[in-house]
């Protein structure tokens, strides 16, 4: 129910569609992109300075309408950071006014590439990072549908405590009350004193309030659980008797949350970033280039249909550079600082690993425990209810005082709650296990 029902799974899902999406959207930066542009059209109407023949200078009224369609194709260099392009081109431009006049200039195909060297290449380190995200999102969205069993199982176990304390406390204010009403009788006889008969009323009425008390957090508990499942029905619980019948392999378990887990990819990402800050401040620090180059045609005239004749060929070649010349060590300290951040961090994800690893194996340390003391807690749970019913037996016939009986159910409500604990315990582990491991030790297979 947690996993196809539960607000927690319908948001893991979302979040994985958000990780898939990203993901995509990464992978479209490694494909060409076609591109169609325009501007249809470009009314420009204004009055600007123009230069006379004899230098001076007067301000004339200028209406012009340009237009321009064109095609571009473009292609990430993800070896290199670099960029090639292609397009073909048409503009227009139409002078209103008398005369008023109509010209044309064509590019039909211009290709080139841009290409930066010995700078940070963002598609090489992109090409690295974001498959390891996408692999997150993967094992988030699973180790988050483990967390909403383990929400689940919390709510389960702490409605079916609140239903087991509502029986307890019915069944106390029934007792009480009969209790009652039997040493009103003998007090009225003389069996018994007046000190116990106010003992009983006493406890009749503790009863009462705890029954009022039961109530309300019965129904808290219900709503938590109805609104935790989207569920407004009426919910009555059973006792599972069934416990996962597993024995955690620890080296196997250990050896999971090393390699499959979403901690060990979380802490290899921290760390790929860092060394990308390292190698974005080396960029930085030494020469760096960007070269240009671009082949084309092109044409200008009148008429439209004599843009692709006779067309004319254009190069444009560009090599710029930029050369640290006196920076005050300020390349320096920024590599020193990335690769002082790179080692801070490795150490605190190491430790951090470790400490992950110290409370998996507390986990499963705690459920074999749970498991073991399960046998114990049922059998303490049998002893206590027919010790109670014996007591009962015996304080009826007169032989037994109030206060051992209320010490006796006290021992047996105490045992089955601690036999709850046990059960909860049992599955809570487990599903820590699975979440921290994003493995099914009863099956033996991964999560994912």
């Amino acid at each position: 129910m947690a996993e196809e029902k539960s607000l927690l799974a319908e948001q893991a899902e979302q979040n994985a569609q958000i990780g898939y999406w990203q993901y995509r959207f990464h992978l479209s930066n490694n494909k060409p992109r076609l591109m169609f542009n325009g501007e249809l059209p470009n009314l420009n109407r204004t009055i600007i300075p123009v230069t006379q023949n004899d230098g001076s200078e007067t301000f004339r009224e200028r209406s012009l309408v340009t237009s321009l369609l064109e095609v571009s194709l473009s292609q990430n260099i993800t070896p290199t950071g670099g960029t090639f392009f292609a397009s073909s081109q048409i503009n227009r431009i139409d002078l209103l006014g008398s005369p008023s006049t109509t010209s044309y200039l064509s590019y039909p195909i211009l290709v080139g590439i841009r290409q930066p060297i010995g700078s940070f290449n963002p598609f090489k380190w992109a090409n690295k990072i974001e498959p390891l995200k996408y692999k997150i999102s993967q094992k988030k969205y699973r180790e988050e549908l483990e967390l909403s069993k383990i929400k689940a199982l919390g709510l389960f176990f702490e409605l079916l405590y609140a239903q087991e304390n509502l029986d307890f406390s019915k069944t106390e204010l029934s007792k009480a009350d009969t209790l009652l009403l039997i040493a009103k009788n003998r007090h009225s006889v003389g069996k018994i004193t007046d000190n116990e008969l106010l003992k009983n009323e006493i406890i009749f009425l503790q009863s009462k309030q705890k029954n009022m008390q039961s109530w309300a957090y019965y129904n808290f508990a219900l709503k938590q659980f109805q609104l935790f499942f989207a569920n407004q029905d009426s919910v009555f619980l059973k006792m599972p008797n069934q416990i996962p019948r597993i024995i955690v392999n620890k080296s196997l378990a250990l050896e999971r949350l090393k390699n499959n887990s979403l901690k060990a990819l979380e802490t290899q990402q921290r760390i790929m970033e860092m060394e990308k800050d390292v190698a974005i401040a080396k960029s930085n620090a030494r020469l760096k280039m960007d070269l240009s180059l671009s082949f084309g045609l092109s044409k200008n005239a009148s008429e439209f249909d004599q843009l692709y004749t006779k067309t004319q060929d254009q190069e444009n070649i560009r090599l710029g550079f930029q050369i640290p010349v006196l920076d005050w060590q300020r390349g320096k300290a920024e590599v020193r600082v990335a690769l002082l951040q790179k080692k801070i961090t490795e150490t605190k994800e190491k430790r951090a690993f470790s400490e992950l690893e110290l409370e998996l194996g507390y986990e499963i340390d705690l459920l074999q425990l749970a498991i073991e003391q399960l046998a114990i807690s049922k059998k303490t749970q049998e002893m206590t209810q027919k010790s109670y019913q014996m007591t009962l037996t015996e304080y009826l016939s007169g032989v037994m005082s109030l206060e051992n009986l209320e010490k006796s159910l006290e021992s047996k409500n105490t045992a089955t709650q601690n036999y709850l604990k046990q059960l909860e315990s049992i599955w809570l582990n487990y599903y820590k296990i699975r979440m921290f491991t994003l493995y099914d030790f009863e099956k033996n297979i991964p999560l994912d």
